[in-house]
């Protein structure tokens, strides 16, 4: 029987865009828009400024990279995913699922940014975008309330599943790669609800994003993440 891992990683690496149903096709477009539409306000707030320039001081001409919305300036690709997510999450616009997580803020950012190294077609980024929320919701469906009560907030932690599955699609990772992306993600996700309720600031879906992108270039060389990190004993 294969591992959760490697049933995502075999749906995923099949998933055409002929497949999608009109109404998925359309709820694409809509979150992708309402991501859009909260990135534009993000990008006139404080946090919204200050992710953007931690990230252009970092990195400000990378050749290969990925752009900064609004912005303009060209980064890498994960920190381009962090800035863009970084201004979604602060313009406030987000979409919900089961009211505690928010997926556009992660899956649109770093699709984003996949598809624009990878010169995707739209069809290519609708596609990718659908695999990844339904990944990374159907992960979340039935721990969200358990997670959140051990100190965890559910949205990052889940977060860079679906936006690693969406731009390992745009990449065109085979199934053994895919499959890597979903356990090196698992090593890689957190996000802790403590700090923002004792005076800090919460590092969210931006860490989640950017941890995602790394977790595909791993993948992509090579780097194996194993076969049943979602479900072993560990």
């Amino acid at each position: 029987m294969a591992s959760i891992s490697r049933t995502f990683a075999q749906w995923v690496f099949k998933l055409r865009y002929e497949d999608l149903p009109p109404a998925v096709v359309d709820r694409a477009k809509g979150v992708t828009l309402q991501c859009l539409s909260s990135i534009l306000i993000g990008a006139q707030t404080k946090p919204g400024r200050e992710a953007v320039e931690l990230i252009v001081a970092e990195e400000d001409g990378v050749r290969n990279g990925a752009t900064i919305m609004v912005d303009g300036r060209r980064v890498s690709k994960s920190g381009a995913a962090f800035a863009n997510s970084e201004m979604a999450f602060a313009g406030g616009k987000w979409d919900t699922f089961k009211m505690l997580m928010h997926p556009g803020t992660s899956v649109i950012p770093g699709v984003m940014a996949a598809a624009e190294a990878q010169a995707a077609s739209g069809r290519d980024f609708i596609t990718a975008v659908a695999a990844a929320y339904e990944v990374m919701e159907r992960l979340a469906n039935d721990v969200i309330p358990t997670l959140m009560a051990r100190g965890f907030h559910a949205s990052p932690v889940f977060g860079i599943f679906g936006a690693a599955i969406g731009a390992a699609k745009i990449a065109g990772l085979d199934e053994e790669q895919m499959n890597s992306t979903i356990a090196l993600c698992a090593s890689l996700a957190g996000g802790n609800l403590e700090g923002a309720r004792s005076g800090g600031r919460a590092l969210r879906e931006g860490a989640a994003v950017r941890n995602a992108l790394f977790a595909v270039a791993l993948a992509r060389q090579g780097h194996v993440g194993g076969e049943t990190v979602l479900e072993g004993d560990a």
